[in-house]
């Protein structure tokens, strides 16, 4: 008997999530005895390919949790340096001022962090005598006053899957996936007459409103929305 397909251990969501939620069943893709069977391996690849569509456009980053994650970034004329979103935590903080100098951690309490980025905490350019914001952030302390280059160890993501709005995004994908295929077996199928009004129907698979929606998850100063 054939081995029942599983979806990889980073898919966003499992197999029986992702055919109750399509809007395509086995035997309107496939004719034999064993549509449902290959309709699971399709919906398998597909759900690689989707989580690989999202991934490029988001930054190729994924969504899913990641521990003890290193980053190795130049340092900023500014005192707030992004990194891979949702920031969770930060494990430590080191600096050095050139590649032939020995990392120094930064102590906790010289920075912070937000859900995108690492922010420099105290330290001035030199004394303000007033109450000048403006002034006030002009003077405050930058990356670059610190370091050429800084190291960030720290965790980030959403967990072992991500929020309800990614995996609606990648049904999306999907079902624009299928719906691609499904045209494609039309036009090879059709004849000369039915030729033209199917090739109109086949249409690219990240529309503008797709990728607006993964920009929507990545927004600064905002966490994922619902939708």
């Amino acid at each position: 008997m054939p081995e029942t397909p599983t979806v990889d251990a980073d898919a966003y969501q499992d197999l029986e999530a992702i055919r109750r939620r399509v809007d395509y069943r086995g035997t309107e893709l496939f004719d034999d005895q064993n549509a449902q069977l290959e309709f699971d391996r399709l919906l398998v690849r597909l759900e690689r390919e989707s989580r690989g569509i999202f991934e490029t456009l988001w930054g190729d980053q994924t969504p899913l949790r990641e521990e003890g994650r290193t980053d190795v970034l130049n340092a900023t004329r500014d005192s707030a340096i992004m990194l891979a979103y949702p920031i969770q935590g930060i494990d430590s903080v080191e600096t050095r001022r050139s590649s032939r100098q020995d990392w120094r951690e930064l102590e906790a309490h010289r920075y912070r962090a937000t859900d995108h980025r690492l922010i420099l905490e105290g330290g001035r350019r030199f004394p303000t005598g007033g109450r000048n914001t403006l002034a006030d952030t002009a003077r405050r302390a930058t990356w670059r006053d610190l370091a050429t280059e800084i190291r960030v160890t720290y965790d980030r993501g959403f967990g072992e899957e991500p929020p309800a709005d990614i995996q609606s995004i990648q049904i999306v994908l999907i079902n624009r996936l299928l719906r691609q295929l499904r045209n494609e077996q039309t036009v090879a199928a059709a004849d000369p007459e039915q030729l033209a009004a199917a090739s109109s129907e086949l249409d690219t698979v990240v529309t503008e409103d797709i990728r607006e929606r993964i920009a929507d998850v990545t927004s600064p100063g905002g966490r994922t929305l619902s939708v």
